[in-house]
Order: C-alpha cells, then sequence, then structure tokens
C-alpha cells in the first residue's frame, strides 16, 4: 500500500510522550497514528448511527425526562412492594 506523509502540530509534551509510549511497545508514532486513524474512520457515530434500527434509537435516554433528585432504589423498591403485595 502506497504511504503519504503527514504534517501534524501538537504539544511538545504529547509529542515526547508519545514517542516514549511508541518506544516502549517497539513500535513508531506513525504506527500508533494510522492505527488511531482507522479506527476513528471505522468506528465513527455516522457509521454506527447507520446500523441501529429505529426501533433501538426509540430507547434512547433522550426520550426520558428524569428529575434531578430522582432516587432510583426509593422507586424501585416501592415497584417491587407494589408488585408483590
Amino acid at each position: 500500500m502506497a504511504t503519504t506523509t503527514l504534517k501534524l502540530s501538537i504539544e511538545k509534551e504529547i509529542a515526547e510522550r508519545i514517542k516514549k509510549y511508541a518506544a516502549n511497545r517497539k513500535t513508531s508514532v506513525s504506527s500508533i497514528a494510522e492505527t488511531l486513524f482507522s479506527f476513528i474512520i471505522t468506528e465513527s457515530p455516522e457509521n454506527i448511527e447507520q446500523e441501529i434500527s429505529p426501533l433501538v434509537k426509540s430507547f434512547s435516554i433522550d426520550n426520558v425526562n428524569i428529575p434531578f433528585d430522582f432516587n432510583y432504589k426509593k422507586e424501585l423498591t416501592n415497584a417491587r412492594i407494589e408488585k408483590y403485595l
């Protein structure tokens, strides 16, 4: 596969840390970056969202209004008491 050069500007401290990370793993910064970029473009939310059915999307927490002071344990206990007593 053909390769190309990509120039990135990042903070010096991050550059030094990623170089040490790569050296410890006996790999290159380029290899790490390529792996990360491949993951990002194949696992992007746009790609994942296309695979989620409308039914599953309807279960989203965005459709629920939960009060800030909601006590899950208390509500669960009350529901169980109501169901079984």
